[in-house]
């Protein structure tokens, strides 16, 4: 339940709660942004939490570095889609790709494409991956269920953005058209798409970033190249609102077998998605309550929004600050935490930080042929080695020596011991003889420790 509150009250502060109460009544005001981060990703990418939101398949994978979707391989399929819809048809998509291969575009397949979408189905719960294991090959599998566009279903409701490595009449050369349906009919690769009037753009071996924004009544697609800003597309939608509650979802198809050429490898740096609408919430707030999502919804109402009166403005106040207050409230503990936790990280970064400091200043010393006192090719290094193996050698002679003498000892005492066996002093013999025993082990043992503390590799 803390959990959800502090959801619930982050997205106060995004969506904009807290402004001035007097405003534009127009909802979707260009001042009023919203970033939907269940939508968005950027590197460095951490899998475990994208896939929560969302789901890949084909030849799809999150890197740390990137979203792959498919290496330069033929007839792989790319397939990453969210999967809660966008609760807005006021919202722009932002991402970077990058599509590398042959510097010749001549080179590339001519039936390659990947693709962005905004459509009424939920594809991340209609595809079935395991049919598309089981049939004789991954296409054959795609077909059986409808995906034969760019990787995707043939058949859908809503709009797409779709890159292709050459146009409509398969001439060489990276193109980006506009797609839509309506659910009525299923559009073909090679005869829909590419479009007749697709935008001609080299956006291949390149970094670069495609923004697409969405209205109720217009769609505008526009592409960045190495800096350079060109407008794509610009679809007037008055007659075919671009309704809400749509999914997002990219999609690639690598292209066929072909001699003498290979398809490019496409990949995805940053996916940001943006709500223009200060009426609607964007996306689902996950971690909270029914009750919460109400409160929230309530808030975001129109009758909310802009007020008669003072007392109206006052009431509204009092709600946002009551939940803020519950929030401070509940979160104070695990705020302590988290600042104890950090505290001792940052101060076990600071040690770490002063140790490797240290270690690199000795390295240095060490490992600098200007510091030797040996001869000019020599290093401190190499120095210290031949040291440490001379240091062996003479423990090891030593105490070979020294073994040599006390067993002489040992023998000339027992020898005495046994000649003077019934003599006064034998008792003061014998104890001479169990001390130098004990000596001779005490000597081998502190010989074998030295060795082993001087041996070398």
């Amino acid at each position: 339940m803390m959990r959800g509150k502090h959801v619930l009250v982050g997205w106060l502060w995004v969506q904009g709660l807290i402004q001035p109460l007097e405003g534009n009544p127009n909802h979707g005001h260009s001042e009023y942004k919203a970033f939907l981060q269940h939508h968005s990703f950027a590197v460095p990418l951490e899998y475990s939490s994208l896939l929560a939101d969302w789901t890949l398949s084909g030849a799809s994978i999150f890197e740390r570095e990137r979203l792959l979707l498919h290496p330069g391989v033929s007839e792989r399929q790319g397939f990453a889609w969210n999967k809660q819809p966008l609760q807005t048809n006021n919202f722009e998509a932002s991402f970077a790709f990058r599509a590398f291969g042959a510097a010749d575009a001549s080179k590339v397949v001519d039936d390659q494409s990947f693709a962005f979408w905004f459509v009424r189905q939920n594809i991340s719960g209609d595809f079935n991956e395991s049919a598309a294991i089981r049939a004789s090959s991954w296409s054959d599998g795609l077909k059986e269920q409808g995906y034969s566009l760019s990787g995707s279903k043939a058949l859908f409701e809503g709009i797409g953005a779709v890159f292709s490595t050459a146009n409509l009449a398969k001439k060489p050369g990276s193109v980006v058209s506009f797609i839509s349906n309506d659910n009525h009919q299923s559009l073909g690769y090679g005869i829909d798409v590419p479009t007749s009037n697709a935008k001609v753009v080299d956006f291949r071996n390149k970094d670069v970033e495609f923004k697409i924004r969405v209205q109720p009544f217009s769609v505008k697609g526009q592409i960045i190249v190495d800096g350079n800003v060109e407008d794509c597309f610009d679809v007037d939608r008055r007659n075919f609102p671009v309704k809400a509650g749509g999914y997002i979802g990219f999609t690639a198809w690598s292209g066929s077998v072909q001699p003498s050429k290979l398809p490019d490898g496409v990949s995805l740096t940053k996916v940001q998605v943006v709500n223009f609408d200060d009426q609607a919430v964007g996306e689902d707030i996950v971690g909270t309550s029914a009750k919460d999502k109400l409160a929230y919804e309530a808030l975001m109402s129109e009758d909310s929004r802009y007020f008669q009166d003072q007392q109206a403005q006052t009431e509204h106040i009092g709600r946002i600050t009551t939940m803020l207050s519950a929030h401070l409230n509940e979160t104070k503990p695990a705020y302590d935490v988290m600042s104890f936790q950090v505290s001792n990280l940052m101060q076990s970064l600071n040690k770490l930080d002063h140790d490797c400091r240290l270690l690199t200043k000795e390295m240095k010393v060490l490992t600098d042929p200007k510091n030797a006192k040996a001869p000019k090719k020599a290093t401190n290094l190499q120095e210290m080695k031949v040291h440490i193996l001379g240091l062996r050698r003479l423990l090891d002679k030593e105490g070979a020596a020294h073994m040599h003498k006390l067993e002489a000892v040992q023998k000339n005492l027992n020898e005495v011991k046994q000649q003077t066996d019934k003599a006064a002093g034998s008792s003061i013999l014998g104890r001479i003889v169990d001390q130098t025993t004990v000596l001779e082990q005490s000597v081998v043992s502190r010989s074998s420790q030295m060795s082993q503390a001087y041996s070398m590799d």
